[in-house]
C-alpha cells in the first residue's frame, strides 16, 4: 500500500506535479511570466530546506505523492491549496495575508510518560482543558484560515483516543492530518480506525536504535516496543510513517545514524525527522546545545541520504535545524504556530508566550501579533526552534 519511488519514476512524478502546479497557478492568475517567477522562487527556497536540487525520492500512498512530512501529498485538494498558497506566498513578499502552511496542535494533556525533554510538560493533566467541541471549533477555524496540514499531539494524542477520531474525520476532509505520538497504546485495530477516519500519517517518536538506551531517555522499559509496534501497525494499516528522533550530542556519530537508517528501513518507515535538542524547565546541560562538529555530523548525513549514495535505500529524512540556518525560523505565524492544549497559541512548541487563544480570539488577529513579534533568537551553534513534537 506504500511504496517508494525513485529513478525515472521519481522524475516522471516530479514533472507532472510541476506541471499540476504551474497550470493550476495560471488559472487563478493568468499571467505566465509572474507564475514562472512565483515557481522560481519556490524551487530556490525548497532546496535551502530541503538541502538538495531537484526531489529524487516520493512515497507513494493511496495513490499519492509525498516528498516531505509536512506537505501535503499530490495530487489532492489538500496539495492544490497547499501550493496555491505558496504561490500567494512567493508573490507577496510581506507574508501579511498569506495563510498558514501548518499548523501543530496539542489535544489533550493526558500522557503516560513524564519525558525530561518534553516541552507541555508544564501543562500535563488527568483533565482536559479544551472539550470536543472547543477542538472541533479550533479545526474549523484553521481550515477557514487555509490552512490544509495538521499535526495532532499532546500528550499524548492516543490517550483521548475517542475524541482523537472525531477531530481525525473533520479535519480530514480536505486536509492532510499526522499524529505525533510516543506509539502508546497504538494497536492495529486502533490504527486502522484511524485510517478510516482520514489520518494520513504518524509521527513516532524514537530517540535510539538500541532499545534500552532509548527506554532509558524516556525513563519508560517499554517506550521502545510501544514505538516499534505502532510503527509496525500503521505500516499494515496503510499508514505513513515518521520516525522522529531527538538527536542529543552523546547520540550524535556516523555510525548510529546508520543504525538508526537501518532500524527504520527494517521497521518499513517512510521518513525520519532529524530534531535538535531544545532546552526546556526540566531538560537542561551540556547534552542539550549541540557542537558544531555534532552539527556536521548531522549535516553530512542530511545531504547524503537527500542525495548520496544512500538515497534509494533510506527513508525520506528532514532536517528542520538545517534550514533554519539558512532560511530563519519558520515559526510565529509564517508558515506554522503552536496551539497548546489549553488553546493558547504560541510562535512555536518552545517560544512560549501566548498571543492569543484559539477559542476566544480570530486566528487572523493572533497571527497578525505572532508576526509582529517574530521568533525568539536562534543561534548558529545549534539551538534552532524545532517544529515538531518532543512526546
Amino acid at each position: 500500500m506504500i511504496k517508494t519511488i525513485t529513478g525515472f519514476r521519481a522524475e516522471a512524478v516530479r514533472l507532472r506535479i510541476l506541471a499540476g502546479i504551474f497550470f493550476s497557478a495560471l488559472s487563478h492568475l493568468s499571467d505566465t511570466l509572474k507564475v514562472l517567477s512565483a515557481l522560481s522562487e519556490i524551487r530556490a527556497k525548497r532546496r535551502a530546506v530541503h538541502g538538495a536540487g531537484k526531489i529524487k525520492k516520493f512515497i507513494k500512498a493511496d495513490g499519492r505523492y509525498f516528498f516531505m512530512d509536512n506537505i501535503p501529498g499530490w495530487p489532492s485538494v489538500a496539495s492544490r491549496g497547499y501550493f496555491r498558497t505558496e504561490i500567494a506566498r512567493a508573490m507577496q513578499h510581506d507574508g501579511e495575508n498569506n495563510p498558514l502552511s501548518t499548523v501543530f496542535f496539542s489535544i489533550t494533556s493526558k500522557c503516560p510518560l513524564r519525558c525530561r525533554h518534553c516541552y507541555e510538560r508544564d501543562n500535563l493533566s488527568v483533565n482536559e482543558y479544551l472539550s470536543l467541541e472547543n477542538l472541533k471549533q479550533i479545526v474549523a477555524n484553521l481550515k477557514d484560515y487555509g490552512v490544509f496540514h495538521f499535526q495532532l499531539s499532546g500528550g499524548e494524542p492516543l490517550e483521548r483516543f475517542d475524541d482523537l477520531i472525531s477531530i481525525v474525520e473533520c479535519t480530514g476532509k480536505g486536509a492532510d492530518v499526522w499524529i505525533n505520538t510516543s506509539g502508546y497504546g497504538l494497536t492495529y485495530e486502533r490504527a486502522l480506525s484511524l485510517k478510516k477516519a482520514g489520518l494520513t500519517g504518524a509521527e513516532i517518536s524514537l530517540d535510539h536504535w538500541d532499545e534500552d538506551e532509548h527506554n532509558l531517555f524516556r525513563d519508560n522499559a517499554k517506550s521502545f516496543s510501544w514505538a516499534r509496534d505502532a510503527a509496525m501497525n500503521c505500516r499494515k494499516a496503510g499508514i505513513i510513517t515518521c520516525l522522529s528522533l531527538c538527536a542529543t550530542n552523546k547520540f550524535i556519530t556516523g555510525d548510529n545514524l546508520k543504525r538508526y537508517a537501518s532500524l527504520a528501513m527494517e521497521w518499513g518507515v517512510s521518513f525520519i525527522r532529524l530534531l535538535e535538542p531544545r532546552e526546556t524547565k526540566t531538560f537542561k546541560g551540556n547534552d542539550v546545545l549541540l557542537s558544531a562538529d555534532k552539527i556536521k555530523v548531522l549535516e553530512e548525513f542530511f545531504l547524503n541520504s537527500t542525495s548520496g549514495e544512500r538515497l534509494p535505500e533510506y527513508p525520506i529524512v528532514s532536517y528542520p535545524g538545517y534550514h533554519q540556518r539558512r532560511v530563519g525560523c519558520l515559526g510565529a505565524g509564517n508558515h506554522y504556530l503552536y496551539i497548546d492544549t489549553r488553546g493558547d497559541i504560541h510562535a512555536c512548541p518552545f517560544c512560549r508566550s501566548a498571543a492569543g487563544n484559539a477559542v476566544t480570539d480570530r486566528i487572523e488577529d493572533v497571527v497578525k501579533l505572532l508576526r509582529k513579534r517574530g521568533c525568539q533568537a536562534y543561534t548558529t551553534a545549534g539551538l534552532a526552534c524545532s517544529i515538531n513534537n518532543h512526546i
